[in-house]
């Protein structure tokens, strides 16, 4: 039981000092040791979508978890084949590089996914934007180049921006940008995506309990085959490597969270993030880190980027999403809930970081 905690304490705190916002926790009862229950199986750690990708299944023989796992990373990079900005085939970089050009044909799914993400758009006023590539490719961030720029090239930058641009034919399943020089970046939905459809590939395997870490996208299939359930822990922005803000109950739903230190880079003592407000071209700073849960992979996903929103307006905003419950950490450190957040699923969330 000891060689066990200290390989799962080394896991825990090598993820979180990676950067990683949430990791499963503990496996095993808090009650009766650290042993895992019987046959639970731990997938290989996958790089797909530029991040890591470990399941966890329970109930299964190893056989049957080793092919359900097999079939859930085959799904994984089938989506990033068609999703990722990265792939030289794929629907996005198509579409990029034909931006104010021609409408490209692309799959049902890419197809689906992008107009998925024009809803939520519409939805939360434009605080999440697919098109705000542009700006994430200037701040360097796409090559690791940081910089930071102008503001004459900020403003350049922001005509690209829009995702009233996106032109989507639904009959032809067609995408077009209407500017020369647009780009769109699936990276704020997709892994989200990816996580909500693995979790229903293991329902139909007839998997029951498994657990999906997609580099801190999370999804629950069931709870755990002890009757508990899964226990995830969510990081302190600015704590040391292992420590947490707290740690959340999940069973069959999903959790995702966006903050200031997944991607960043610091210049005389300031933090640059990857993520932007699409209205100013450069980062919010009223919130550090969101945390979102709820019923659905693809919406916990997009909804966790209403940072940008400040914790006033997104708390508000989470009024109208009744299904689901987030956390925000502001700019002072306090952390804000919304009134289900902690009744629903946390089992200890501190106060202020």
């Amino acid at each position: 039981m000891k060689a066990t905690r200290k390989i799962i304490n080394w896991i825990l705190i090598t993820l979180l000092a990676a950067g990683v916002v949430l990791v499963v926790v503990y496996l095993a009862s808090r009650e009766a040791g650290l042993a895992e229950p019987k046959g639970t199986y731990h997938s290989p750690t996958v790089f797909a979508m530029d991040t890591t990708l470990d399941i966890t299944i329970q109930g299964r023989s190893a056989e049957q978890a080793k092919q359900d796992t097999a079939a859930a990373v085959a799904l994984a990079h089938r989506i990033e084949n068609k999703t990722s900005r990265f792939k030289p085939q794929s629907d996005i970089v198509k579409i990029n590089s034909q931006a104010g050009v021609a409408p490209v044909k692309v799959s049902d799914e890419t197809f689906a996914l992008i107009k998925k993400a024009q809803e939520f758009s519409t939805r939360m006023g434009g605080a999440f934007d697919i098109t705000v590539a542009p700006l994430v490719k200037l701040w360097g961030f796409y090559d690791q180049k940081y910089r930071i720029p102008s503001p004459q090239e900020i403003a350049q930058a922001l005509t690209l921006v829009d995702y009233h641009k996106v032109i989507l034919d639904e009959a032809n399943k067609t995408v077009m940008l209407a500017n020369k020089g647009m780009e769109i970046d699936l990276g704020g939905i997709a892994k989200g995506y990816a996580v909500g459809q693995m979790a229903s590939l293991f329902k139909e395997r007839g998997v029951q309990h498994a657990l999906i870490n997609f580099g801190g996208a999370i999804g629950a299939i069931g709870g755990r085959i002890d009757g508990k359930d899964w226990v995830v822990g969510i990081k302190d922005p600015r704590g040391q490597a292992g420590s947490l803000v707290g740690e959340l109950n999940v069973k069959d739903g999903f959790v995702s969270s966006s903050g200031d230190y997944e991607r960043f880079f610091i210049r005389n003592g300031k933090r640059y993030f990857h993520i932007f407000d699409p209205k100013t071209g450069y980062n919010p700073t009223e919130v550090i880190s969101t945390t979102v849960v709820g019923p659905d992979g693809t919406t916990v996903d997009a909804l966790s980027k209403i940072l940008v929103l400040g914790p006033v307006r997104g708390l508000e905003f989470m009024k109208t999403q009744p299904a689901y419950e987030a956390m925000f950490i502001d700019a002072d450190g306090q952390i804000r809930l919304t009134p289900g957040f902690k009744t629903k699923y946390a089992i200890n969330v501190k106060d202020h970081i």
